[in-house]
Parts: structure tokens; C-alpha cells; sequence
């Protein structure tokens, strides 16, 4: 290995660590935020948002109704080793034209899979608390029928619009209380600092790996 292209690619592989490092550190202030918000009043939902950003990760309340006909099931979601289905729930926001998706909890699959269990939303007015999220952004469908009937593959806020005609605000609130029968669905604020971290020491490890061997190969005896 020449010194040239050894003190290159150590520059390289040191930049790329350094790089990592100061992205680490932005999402530690985005961490930051988001614990804050865990800690904030509730805010009550009352109609259109202009983003999401605003509300992710707050305590949020909203009253309306259950549209139980426009429910849809995310397959494919574990919890405990299981798989099963997330719970999402459509609520009209009383006296508004605006729906507010509500992950109202996990089941399991049954002996109808691929079909979804039976999961009623009780009718009248209620009123719901819980986490303001927003769907991942990154997913991979198992297979080109990414929507059968009422169970999904995955879900988002653009996709549910386009399927329902309704307009949707742009999170989804992790009930607080699940409904009988199903099982929470705990959300907690990641800002990915620890995947920052790891390809940080990654890179510097290389940069060490490349740095010991031109050490090794400019400084062995030659016969």
C-alpha cells in the first residue's frame, strides 16, 4: 500500500466518522426535542394542521366519531414474537369534515388469515387520547396486492386519502387506551442518534485497520 493512497483513504474514512459524528450530534438535539414533547401539555385536535412536525410525539386529545366502515388492518406488525394486525380507525372530528387516523391496538391473527379478525368501533361520540406519529416512511411490500379489502400492507396518510376520499390529518394517534381485546401499541421518540453512532465508529475503525496496515507494510523487515 502506497503512502499516497493510504493517507487518502484515511482522510476519506476519518471524514466519513467526522461527518457521522456531527449528524449524531443533530439528532441528539432532535432527541432532545422530542423527550420534551412527551413531557408537554396534551394538545386537543379541533381541525386541518398544516404538518405534521408540530404535533409528532405530542400528547394529543380529540373527540368525534368512529368511521368503523373505513377501518383498515396493518398486517404483518409483531408484538410479543407474534404477528398480527395494527388497528387503525378513522375519527371524524365532531363537527368537522376532517378524520383523524387512531392506531386503536394489536391483534393477533386468527384462523381467517389472511382476512382480518373482527374488531368493532363502538358507535356515538367518544373522545380519544394518545401519541401523535406519523407512519415509517420506508417499507417493502411483500407482494403487488399491497391493499386486500381492509387489511394493508402498509400504511400512510397520502395512501389512506387516495383509498377513502377523506381528508386525513397527517399523523396518527397511538391510542392511549387500547380497545377491548387488543393490546397497546407503545410509541417512544427516536431520532436514530445510535445508528449515527455506530457508523461512526465504523469508519473509524476501518481508518484505524488501514492506518496499522500501511504501519505494518512500510515497516517490516525487508530480507
Amino acid at each position: 500500500m502506497t503512502t499516497a493512497a493510504a493517507a487518502a483513504m484515511l482522510a476519506l474514512l476519518v471524514f466519513l466518522g467526522r461527518w457521522q459524528v456531527d449528524r449524531g450530534h443533530e439528532k441528539e438535539e432532535r432527541q432532545a426535542l422530542l423527550d420534551a414533547r412527551m413531557a408537554q401539555a396534551p394538545v386537543r385536535l379541533t381541525g386541518s394542521v398544516p404538518s405534521a412536525e408540530p404535533l409528532l410525539f405530542r400528547h394529543v386529545v380529540a373527540a368525534g366519531e368512529w368511521l368503523a366502515d373505513r377501518q383498515v388492518f396493518v398486517d404483518n406488525q409483531i408484538h410479543e414474537g407474534r404477528a398480527g394486525f395494527g388497528v387503525v380507525t378513522p375519527l371524524r372530528l365532531s363537527d368537522r369534515d376532517e378524520v383523524v387516523l387512531v392506531n386503536r391496538g394489536w391483534i393477533a391473527r386468527d384462523a381467517s388469515y389472511p382476512r382480518a379478525p373482527a374488531v368493532p368501533a363502538p358507535p356515538g361520540p367518544v373522545t380519544i387520547s394518545g401519541i401523535a406519529t406519523i407512519p415509517p416512511a420506508r417499507f417493502v411490500e411483500l407482494s403487488q396486492d399491497a391493499i386486500a379489502g381492509n387489511v394493508w400492507q402498509n400504511l400512510t396518510i397520502e395512501r389512506f386519502r387516495v383509498q377513502t376520499g377523506l381528508n386525513a390529518l397527517p399523523v396518527v394517534v397511538v391510542d392511549d387506551h387500547p380497545a377491548p381485546g387488543l393490546k397497546s401499541m407503545h410509541e417512544r421518540p427516536d431520532a436514530g442518534v445510535a445508528k449515527h453512532r455506530e457508523y461512526a465508529l465504523t469508519w473509524f475503525a476501518l481508518a484505524a485497520t488501514v492506518l496499522a496496515l500501511w504501519i505494518a507494510l512500510n515497516t517490516r523487515r525487508r530480507p
